[in-house]
């Protein structure tokens, strides 16, 4: 089983790169320039020493433990999935040390895991979710934050029927991918098997994760234009106290942009935390107070 690539702007330049993880379980970074890709295969540490899950190694590059710089988890033959925190920065991340996930207070064991980082729930906070060699989907809800996670226990994806969600097949297994494939606010995923199906669902057909009750937090977006270029008008309304943050298309936030309360407006300015100019894209606007949680749709285009 080879490695599904990932596209992620490895060095924050602004150019998506291309990161994978490959049979022999390395660990592989392509950078992108001008006309063509620069390859660093078999990823060092710092200490020099080859980044080596064992076999069949899968990556997700996120900011685990919301420093903001970017982590590696690498998900391996063997079942583990091995976090490598960045000793460096965001523009080149180096690692060193690893440790072994946990959930529930016990190491995640699933062959030929497969991990995927995305806030699934839409509490605000990134969760785990797995593919594996027999199937069907897994995710575990980060309990904690996103500064300092906590995995609860598997609970395996579903259908509305009750029904658990599984790629064709049962050898080789699943691989997935979430973020937002249609108009609406509700997560998406895309989930592919070995014999090469790749199928779609819809956030409205997923449930074995906690349902949200009705918000009374009210979240209006207005954009001028929509999409936008430069800057965007966010109009607020809640009776509560609330956090307004940016989302990018799988979740991550790019830009706190404060508490709020009551009507108000906030505006986003198309830069991430550090100040950066972000990519062209759809991302999310969200509110989030008293456990509840509403999201606006925004298209940033350059």
């Amino acid at each position: 089983m080879g490695s599904c690539p990932q596209v992620v702007d490895w060095n924050s330049d602004g150019r998506m790169d291309i990161i994978s993880g490959d049979r022999n379980g390395y660990f592989n970074v392509f950078i992108a320039g001008d006309s063509d890709m620069t390859a660093y295969k078999m990823f060092k540490l710092m200490d020099s020493t080859v980044i080596d899950v064992g076999a069949n190694s899968q990556p997700a590059a996120v900011d685990w433990n919301g420093d903001g710089k970017k982590d590696l988890l690498l998900g391996s033959e063997a079942g583990q999935v091995l976090v490598y925190r960045n000793q460096t920065s965001d523009t080149w991340p180096m690692f060193q040390a690893r440790e072994t996930l946990l959930a529930a207070s016990v190491p995640i064991v699933l062959s030929r895991v497969n991990p995927y980082v995305f806030d699934l729930d839409r509490d605000g906070v990134h969760d785990l979710i797995c593919g594996a060699n027999d199937g069907y989907v897994r995710f575990y809800k980060n309990t904690g934050s996103n500064e300092m996670p906590e995995l609860a226990a598997a609970e395996t994806l579903k259908l509305l029927n009750g029904t658990p969600i599984r790629a064709p097949g049962t050898y080789y297994g699943s691989r997935c991918g979430f973020g937002y494939w249609d108009a609406d606010t509700l997560p998406d995923f895309l989930l592919s098997a070995y014999d090469g199906t790749v199928a779609l669902y819809s956030g409205a057909l997923l449930t074995g994760v906690e349902e949200r009750p009705p918000t009374s937090v009210r979240l209006a977006l207005r954009t001028e234009p929509n999409p936008f270029a430069t800057r965007a008008v966010i109009h607020c309304e809640t009776t509560g106290s609330a956090e307004l943050v940016v989302c990018d298309g799988v979740g991550r936030v790019v830009r706190h942009l404060g508490v709020t309360s009551g009507r108000s407006e906030q505006t986003w300015d198309g830069r991430n935390d550090l100040g950066s100019e972000v990519n062209s894209g759809v991302y999310f606007c969200r509110l989030t107070g008293s456990g509840q949680t509403a999201s606006a749709r925004i298209v940033l285009s350059r």
